[in-house]
């Protein structure tokens, strides 16, 4: 089968980058953690399989857990992003040959009139001031978050954005505006007065002291000022109200584009361990810390920015989706193919890589209950029956000793149980090509695979099988992100094409 077929055949087209892990390796009692080099831990490169143990080792790994991009997990086309800012308008006066010019002074100038009006300015002083030009500056008023636990009458800061060509606002004189939310509401009130002045022409310790308060910033192709205590509260708020910007982010995706149909991508459980390490990560944030709350609302995982920041909402959710997460599935196992370096990785506990019931594989399970399509007999089937299932004992090891017991040279009780395997393998005619029945003294199902992939079992049959134990409740497993955004069909096809050429 050709190299792009292979590709085909593991799943994940979608995943942005490469799960690595760490866990149990592949030798009794030896902690183990994913290669340097990823290709070495699958069969990336490989045209033509040999299907020996080593290459059977190689396609399918085993760990406790992995560390994963949160963008596997989300549905970023799908993500909403709530932002619920304050903003305002004001005119900057008394300012020193350092405002707007020409005809954006006169839009300035314009402006201000009908603040005088709007806001209650006092007309005589106003008036004198906007008279002339390079004296005033328009500025349009950002949020930039509530600190924690702030209270009515304290001060927050706001971001001003130049909107004429004025070069400085700092050490210009305002008046009071309000500064509102979508729904109108008065948050905030950007209190009267002159701002700082830049730390070049302060003079004093205490104007030297209050420069720092109005910070320039200069990117994207604008001048903004960082106004860090010209605003003063309005009103209570919670991080909940109509003040809090929020990213909402859809746990479930498409299982195929335009089906309207929804599969979860992670679990509850694994949902509980995620949520601390985004808190953790976003508040280590570099190079701006970015605090944030998380929690999870039906499928969704909501993130809640908090306190004072100079990043945008869009930026923050680009900042997200970079994270890398740990995940030590507690309850069942993860199986994840991984197109990326063709690889099939199996995370979880090891007691829950055993199988508690048979496993009987002859059709397609894709072509199976699709409507048009004849269910396809696969080439290589087989029927797995659990002679005797797994028993931890007295140690919970299942038989399998730790670093400790080898070193001691225990063999711990217990067994990791006995399977009959009936399999066989079939030409393109329908002929059979060659048959086998043998029992191994285990139900894991990573050593059940390896078995087969020596009997000449193919990607698509480890695919077949792995979905059929899910199904039947053979194991106790989720399949891995998005594995169902495969396009099975073109993949079929693609078979199809291989064996004709061969």
């Amino acid at each position: 089968m050709r190299h792009v077929a292979l590709l085909l055949l593991l799943l994940l087209a979608a995943c942005a980058t490469t799960p690595a892990g760490n866990g149990t390796s592949d030798q009794p009692g030896q902690p183990g953690k994913e290669e340097i080099g990823e290709e070495e831990a699958g069969l990336a490169g490989l045209r033509k399989f040999k299907h020996t143990e080593q290459e059977a080792r190689q396609f399918i790994r085993r760990y406790d857990g992995l560390s994963v991009g949160l963008v596997n997990y989300i549905d970023p086309g799908r993500t909403e992003l709530i932002s619920r800012e304050f903003t305002g308008e004001t005119v900057v006066f008394r300012l020193d040959n350092c405002g707007d010019t020409g005809p954006l002074w006169e839009a300035a100038a314009s402006r201000a009139g009908e603040m005088v009006t709007e806001y209650g300015w006092p007309l005589v002083e106003a008036g004198n001031e906007y008279a002339h030009e390079t004296h005033i500056a328009l500025v349009k008023l950002e949020s930039m978050g509530i600190p924690a636990g702030s209270r009515a009458g304290d001060l927050i800061p706001v971001r001003a954005i130049m909107v004429g060509n004025a070069s400085d606002i700092r050490g210009g004189y305002i008046y009071n505006t309000p500064l509102k939310n979508k729904l109108g509401k008065t948050v905030a009130i950007l209190k009267q007065g002159y701002l700082p002045l830049p730390p070049e022409k302060a003079v004093s310790e205490e104007q030297k002291r209050e420069s720092r308060l109005a910070e320039r910033r200069e990117g994207a192709g604008r001048v903004s000022f960082v106004l860090r205590a010209a605003a003063v509260l309005a009103a209570n708020i919670r991080d909940d109200e109509l003040t809090a910007d929020q990213i909402i982010m859809p746990l479930t995706r498409e299982v195929s584009p335009g089906s309207r149909e929804f599969f979860r991508t992670m679990s509850a459980e694994l949902v509980a361990q995620v949520i601390p390490q985004i808190e953790d990560l976003m508040a280590k944030s570099k190079p701006e810390p970015l605090p944030c709350r998380a929690h999870q609302q039906g499928d969704n995982l909501v993130i809640t920015p908090l306190g004072v920041r100079e990043t945008s909402l869009r930026m923050i959710f680009e900042r997200l989706q970079t994270l890398r997460v740990k995940i030590e599935p507690r309850s069942n196992v993860i199986v994840v193919f991984d197109e990326a370096i063709v690889r099939v990785a199996i995370y979880g506990l090891p007691r829950y890589r055993f199988m508690i019931r048979d496993v009987a594989m002859t059709t397609d399970p894709f072509t199976r209950n699709k409507e048009n399509v004849k269910p396809q007999l696969l080439r290589f089937r087989v029927n797995c029956r659990v002679l005797r299932r797994a028993d931890p004992g007295t140690s919970r090891q299942y038989g399998v000793p730790t670093a400790q017991d080898l070193q001691r040279g225990v063999k711990p009780d217990g067994d990791k149980g006995r399977v009959r395997l009936a399999w066989s393998r079939w030409t393109e005619k329908g002929d059979m090509e060659k048959d086998g029945v043998d029992e191994l003294e285990t139900t894991d199902i990573s050593e059940v695979l390896r078995f087969l992939w020596t009997k000449q079992m193919k990607p698509a049959e480890v695919l077949a099988f792995v979905l059929e134990a899910h199904d039947s409740l053979a194991i106790s497993c989720e399949l891995g992100f998005n594995w169902r955004k495969v396009d099975v069909d073109a993949m079929r096809r693609e078979m199809e094409d291989d064996q004709r050429n061969r």
